[in-house]
């Protein structure tokens, strides 16, 4: 081989091997930059070659689509469809840790979120706090409902015997879930109609707006919403809030939760025979 091939097989190498300008690789199933972003999905952004993963869902036009999106989830047993319901990453960039803290004038560490945003490591922290917050009160209401007579209201069963782990666990396969796919009938009343007209006293108005603030939304209501489940009712009092021109729910629990003393067993939803209050007492 003559010193002239050599150079050149010698440069080829280095510029394949180490450095050398890569062949682009398509992909004709990607979704488009432009694309609207899908609740739960990786989207892909314009100016980070990094996806972001976003929770959230592309929000709704009315709080009462909001609410039936959240009721329709429980309905189809899809708990990813009721929590794309929620504005988390719109909610986190809006929320106001000032009014938050001005409003309880204490720093509680059973808050969630309770750090300010200082920084996009805090934010996405915070981001996830939130979430776990509304997940943990919807995971409860599903084990009371579930349960039924049998939940345990907060206090610790011994299963000592052999055996009684089994038995207890069996409890979950009652059929009770699944009785909530015969859901109809979903209809909305105002928050006055569940609690004799006292929401709309002018002195809870004004900590309706004061609770509320912390939201930094541009509109913030409370809607009741009622479902048929064979026999039973179901009533969910959550909080609703407009960002923009979209709404979102902010929480599974209310000012008018607050006014009926809904117990944390039943922030995220309630179900039986009768009136809310008889359900929640």
């Amino acid at each position: 081989m003559s010193m002239m091939s050599l150079i050149l097989v010698i440069a080829l190498t280095f510029s394949m091997g180490f450095g050398g300008t890569s062949l682009p690789v398509t992909d004709e199933t990607s979704v488009p930059a432009a694309a609207a972003p899908i609740a739960g999905t990786a989207e892909t952004v314009t100016d980070t070659a990094e996806p972001v993963f976003r929770y959230e869902g592309p929000g709704f036009d009315t709080p009462e689509a909001a609410i039936t999106c959240y009721l329709e989830g429980l309905k189809n047993l899809d708990f990813e469809q009721m929590l794309s319901a929620f504005a988390w990453e719109t909610q986190i960039s809006h929320y106001d840790f000032n009014a938050y803290y001005d409003r309880i004038k204490a720093y509680m560490p059973s808050a969630k979120p309770r750090m300010p945003s200082v920084n996009d490591f805090m934010l996405s922290a915070n981001l996830h706090e939130l979430r776990s917050a509304q997940i943990d009160a919807i995971y409860r209401s599903l084990e009371v409902y579930i349960l039924s007579d049998d939940y345990p209201n907060g206090k610790t069963i011994a299963l000592k015997e052999d055996g009684e782990a089994d038995a207890f666990l069996q409890k979950f396969d009652n059929g009770r879930l699944e009785k909530l796919t015969a859901m109809t009938n979903i209809r909305f009343v105002s928050p006055d109609t569940v609690t004799n007209n006292k929401f709309s006293m002018e002195r809870n108005q004004q900590n309706f707006v004061r609770q509320s603030a912390h939201y930094g939304a541009d509109e913030v209501v409370n809607i009741v919403a009622l479902a048929s489940v064979g026999d039973e009712t179901l009533y969910c009092c959550p909080t609703v809030a407009r960002y923009g021109g979209r709404w979102y729910l902010v929480s599974v629990s209310s000012f008018t939760s607050m006014i009926l003393g809904v117990s944390v067993d039943y922030q995220a939803f309630a179900c039986g025979k009768g009136l809310l209050s008889d359900i929640i007492q």
